[in-house]
């Protein structure tokens, strides 16, 4: 991990705990992201009876835990294995992953101008918190927008360069999908051509081929659109739907969207 979290987790926040000692039901667990120590009681470890307690746990085993109780005055957090679902579990293992990844890149950059680690992150950390959830989304988006790199004020001059430079290198923007389902009709004798041809103009700007259309039923169609970021994505949803909507008016087509 490149950082620890002040104070104390929230109840639900889901935290990757370290298994540091088994003492006959109870599990005792490090957590690395605020660095403390919590309690794992065998009725949160897995629903139904539990035969074997090791099939779920063993000492140094890293596992995704939901925060049930928080006791500050006792300094006592309990945490539940078993309330974390492998969705949320996957999601949480993708972000440690991207901030250790955040973590190698902070060395490379603190090479280049012969500074510690500690010191540039020191330097950056404040802006980060105050902005953004994790280390990795402030770099994402640096890289995305290079020109972010100036509200990072405690940077010198060569020191923003040699964000740019490893950043630029390293990160490469992530492609995401979305998809839309639309319903188009018509009752007209030449309908089916009348549908064909109003999809294929509503996509004329579409030269980088990001949207698909997909028939799936009668009138039924599936729009998946891949693009950089979500938002990108979305921009050009609403244009495809702009012009289709135009278009459907014109050729006396029923557009919906459910």
């Amino acid at each position: 991990m490149l950082y620890t979290k002040e104070g104390y987790p929230e109840i639900n926040e889901i935290v990757l705990c370290k298994i540091t000692k088994i003492y006959g039901n109870t599990v005792f667990v490090h957590i690395p992201e605020f660095e403390k120590d919590g309690v794992l009681t065998i009725s949160e470890i897995a629903p139904g009876r539990i035969k074997n307690l090791k099939d779920y746990v063993v000492e140094n085993k890293e596992i995704v835990c939901k925060i049930l109780r928080v006791d500050e005055k006792h300094n006592r957090i309990d945490v539940s294995l078993r309330r974390v679902n492998l969705n949320v579990r996957k999601k949480k293992l993708e972000i440690i992953k991207k901030e250790e990844y955040s973590d190698r890149i902070y060395t490379d950059i603190a090479k280049l101008v012969n500074i510690t680690k500690d010191k540039l992150f020191e330097k950056t950390y404040e802006y980060i918190f105050e902005n953004y959830e994790t280390v990795f989304e402030s770099l994402y988006d640096i890289m995305l927008d290079n020109e972010k790199i100036k509200l990072f004020s405690k940077l010198n001059e060569e020191e923003r360069k040699a964000f740019i430079k490893v950043i630029n290198d390293r990160i490469k923007p992530e492609e995401v999908e979305m998809k839309k389902i639309i319903y188009l009709k018509s009752f007209d004798s030449d309908g089916v051509l009348k549908i064909k041809e109003g999809i294929k103009e509503a996509l004329n700007f579409n030269e980088s081929n990001k949207i698909n259309i997909v028939y799936l039923a009668a009138s039924k169609f599936a729009i998946i659109i891949k693009n950089d970021d979500m938002k990108s994505a979305d921009l050009l949803y609403k244009k495809f739907r702009k012009n289709l909507e135009k278009i459907s008016k014109e050729k006396n087509l029923i557009f919906e969207i459910k």
